[in-house]
């Protein structure tokens, strides 16, 4: 034991900074034009072809539109899991569920339940506070919600992408490479939600600041928790339940 002791290499405390993030410096910058990239697509094709189409056009274009999303948020799920693995970051070290016991479970559904009512909270004062400024965002959305019995369960399979790979983009990677950059959890928290914003440009900016909002929730719970499994849960099912409520609306002819 005393010879694997001392055969251990010393801990090298002049270790530059950049060595010390969860990814590559490049990456991160890549990340954000990404990000930008991907609002400002999403922003101009919603006002460019959103309300463009007959009924029949929508069904069809509904569907790619969801497989679209879940390939691209998987696609930036894989770019930051490569980035990170870099560095030896796992999934399961970042998710860092902790779910040893049916206790634990279920504190996090608890959480979870927490959150989303929250969520829900905020995006009500959200959506009654940018109605009064004229924002379009509620007629964007729900052209996007689910008007189909049988797109529901491409609409959960959205959903729950949604849930998992952006808490893992935004409150795991994003967020932890931002504390490791700037040395500020509140700034990391604040930086990470912005451009989780930022990434629901389609919505315009009336919703994307109460994203934005919705995001630093977020940032808190999972830097409180140090987990991403309650987000991870309050998200998925948040956007689930907006899906299905949305198809109900539907059903009742009110959107």
């Amino acid at each position: 034991m005393a010879d694997a002791a001392s055969a251990a290499p010393p801990v090298n405390f002049e270790t530059p900074p950049e060595r010390k993030l969860i990814a590559p410096l490049w990456h991160t910058i890549l990340f954000v034009l990404i990000i930008l990239g991907i609002s400002w697509l999403s922003w101009y094709a919603t006002r460019r072809f959103g309300g463009a189409h007959s009924p029949e056009v929508s069904n069809r274009s509904q569907s790619i539109t969801y497989l679209a999303t879940i390939v691209q948020e998987w696609l930036l799920f894989l770019y930051v899991y490569l980035g990170m693995r870099t560095r030896g970051i796992t999934v399961r070290s970042m998710v860092n569920a902790r779910w040893a016991s049916g206790r634990e479970v279920r504190r996090d559904i608890g959480i979870a339940i927490l959150v989303w009512v929250l969520f829900i909270a905020i995006e009500l004062i959200g959506s009654v506070l940018f109605h009064a400024l004229g924002s379009s965002a509620g007629k964007v959305v729900s052209v996007l919600l689910p008007h189909a019995a049988w797109e529901l369960p491409v609409w959960a399979a959205v959903a729950a992408s949604a849930g998992f790979c952006e808490e893992f983009i935004f409150r795991g990677y994003l967020q932890e490479q931002s504390k490791r950059l700037t040395g500020s959890v509140s700034a990391a928290i604040i930086i990470q939600a912005i451009f989780f914003g930022c990434g629901h440009g389609y919505q315009g900016w009336g919703s994307m600041l109460t994203i934005v909002l919705i995001g630093v929730m977020f940032g808190i719970v999972a830097m409180m928790r140090k987990s991403l499994a309650p987000t991870m849960l309050a998200h998925g099912w948040a956007d689930f339940i907006a899906g299905a409520g949305g198809y109900a609306l539907h059903l009742l002819h009110k959107i």
